[in-house]
């Protein structure tokens, strides 16, 4: 297949740079975990947009070379107030309180039933049990955040 070309406006062109720059950040965070062809490509394709949306002065006029990663880049003062930081935090934040609520439901039950029974539930019987104390406990982080929560150390780490 032949090169395409896009018509895009100077607005449509930042909302595609500023989305290269959102993948471009996950990947950076995930590199060791997805190191392979197909990441590679995608951070190829959102390089050569980012150095596309330099061309355009409006845009231009944010980015510069980041010594860091070698390619063109959002400056630090961009970067701070730009959309696609808003929507990597919101994502950081829900993954934070989905994956707490989810592990903390996950040791309740293990701690309930003990380690055995817990590993011989089906993923159908698992879930079920979980979902009411998952539900619990996003009631809780909801109204409290980290505030009530206990973390008990075995003796050898206290």
């Amino acid at each position: 297949m032949g090169k395409l070309t896009l018509d895009l406006t100077e607005a449509e062109m930042r909302d595609m740079a500023e989305m290269a720059a959102l993948v471009l950040s996950l990947l950076g965070q995930v590199h060791a975990e997805v190191n392979d062809a197909r990441a590679d490509a995608w951070q190829r394709l959102c390089v050569a947009l980012l150095k596309a949306a330099r061309g355009v002065p409006a845009i231009g006029k944010d980015m510069e070379l980041n010594p860091d990663c070698g390619y063109w880049f959002f400056k630090r003062a961009y970067v701070d107030s730009a959309f696609y930081s808003d929507v990597m935090d919101e994502y950081r934040d829900s993954a934070f309180w989905s994956e707490l609520v989810g592990r903390a439901a996950e040791q309740a039950l293990n701690d309930s039933l003990g380690p055995q029974r817990a590993d011989a539930l089906s993923d159908g019987e698992r879930a079920q049990r979980t979902a009411a104390l998952e539900k619990a406990l996003w009631n809780e982080v909801t109204r409290h955040g980290l505030d009530r929560m206990m973390f008990l150390l075995p003796g050898h780490e206290s």
